[in-house]
């Protein structure tokens, strides 16, 4: 492929990937025209650069990886947006995702951020932001808190039984 070509392939790719978003987003009550332009385009290049690396990672067309990035993104994205309880409203039966999504929230939090990990990267994203749902600023907020309370201790001979 020429450089011309390759430039094509990758807006018409980029192009997809925003409308699968966009899709998947409205089934939600979801709609991302209504952010900023600022916002949507660092949330698409976003959800871009993990399909490209998780592409060259796995030695894979960015079309194999991208429907798995771009649904788990536009979770991500829901989660932070919508918190979860408005999610679990929507759907009740994607419990399960939501409380992966919180976990993803957790470790993030801990600083175990992995490079391939989506729900991480838009978090990271979102939190910087004021659309960032209050209830998941909370979560995020509240375990930090917990994160620094000491760890209270027995004694050391709280654990002796009597013989």
């Amino acid at each position: 492929m020429t450089g011309r070509e390759l430039e094509m392939f990758s807006f018409l790719e980029k192009n997809l990937q925003k409308r699968v978003l966009f899709n998947y987003l409205l089934a939600v009550g979801l709609d991302l025209d209504e952010l900023k332009p600022g916002v949507v385009k660092q949330l698409l290049r976003v959800v871009h650069q993990q399909v490209l690396s998780v592409s060259r990672k796995y030695k894979q067309p960015p079309h194999i990886v991208s429907e798995n990035i771009v649904c788990s993104a536009s979770w991500g994205i829901a989660y932070c947006l919508l918190g979860p309880s408005k999610l679990l409203d929507v759907y009740p039966e994607f419990k399960d995702r939501t409380e992966e999504a919180e976990m993803e929230l957790l470790l993030l939090r801990n600083g175990e951020m992995m490079e391939h990990n989506i729900y991480q990267q838009i978090f990271a994203f979102l939190l910087e932001t004021p659309h960032c749902h209050p209830e998941v600023r909370s979560i995020y907020d509240h375990t930090y808190l917990t994160l620094e309370k000491p760890i209270q201790t027995m004694p050391d001979n709280s654990c002796l039984l009597p013989l």
